[in-house]
């Protein structure tokens, strides 16, 4: 994946100026307000955004491209084995998240982040983590099913919802939920006992690492 550090520089000043604006006073949030924050031009705006709204939702996807640009300068990160690269995922995730807390906390769960597909992003960075070779082959044929992936991505979103009100020191609270997640998916995903599609999500639902049991998705496909 090819990132432009430049260009991601310019538009993160961009959303941050979007999220101060907003952070100030949601009524207030225009292209001049964003503009003047930013200290740019309404042309340089024009060319990442059609409205302010935009700005703010992009808050939400340029967390990846922020990720992708650290794991890409991460020394060794070819070397990495699962555990290393999920444990760096979602420690840049929540890091990243962290620089604008308050946003978060206000507009997680609202229109600004699901406009954003960011559930989706989430799916796809664990799918991608979940069929790379530190995976073992046979485990990859089962990782890449639905129930698997579907798990993986609600546990990941529980965790930002608790690091959301997490008042422990320096998040440790997070942290330690995260290491916790980390350990148990790198043993149940690079398990090479595995024989049929459903063995990982089932295991990961008997468990129950982060009370996924209680999610209808999973009632519904271990009940039927």
């Amino acid at each position: 994946m090819h990132i432009d550090p430049d260009a991601f520089a310019e538009k993160k000043q961009l959303v941050d100026a979007a999220v101060a604006v907003y952070n100030d006073d949601p009524g207030k949030l225009t292209t001049g307000a964003i503009c003047q924050v930013a200290r740019t031009d309404r042309i340089t705006f024009a060319s990442y955004f059609d409205a302010p709204e935009d700005a703010l939702a992009a808050f939400y996807t340029l967390v990846f491209e922020q990720y992708h640009l650290i794991r890409l300068s991460t020394e060794g990160y070819a070397q990495f084995s699962f555990e290393e690269r999920l444990a760096t995922f979602l420690y840049i995730l929540t890091d990243v998240l962290e620089e604008q807390r308050a946003f978060v906390q206000a507009t997680f769960d609202t229109q600004i982040r699901c406009e954003a597909a960011f559930r989706e992003h989430v799916q796809a960075e664990l799918q991608r983590l979940l069929q790379e070779d530190t995976v073992p082959e046979t485990n990859r044929v089962v990782t890449r099913q639905w129930p698997v992936y579907t798990l993986f991505t609600e546990a990941v979103l529980r965790i930002i919802r608790f690091w959301m009100h997490d008042t422990s020191t320096n998040r440790e609270a997070t942290t330690a939920l995260i290491d916790k997640l980390v350990s148990f998916t790198a043993e149940v995903v690079t398990f090479r006992g595995v024989q049929r599609g459903a063995d990982l999500a089932w295991y990961a639902t008997k468990v129950d690492v982060l009370g996924l049991s209680r999610l209808p998705v999973v009632r519904w496909f271990f009940g039927s």
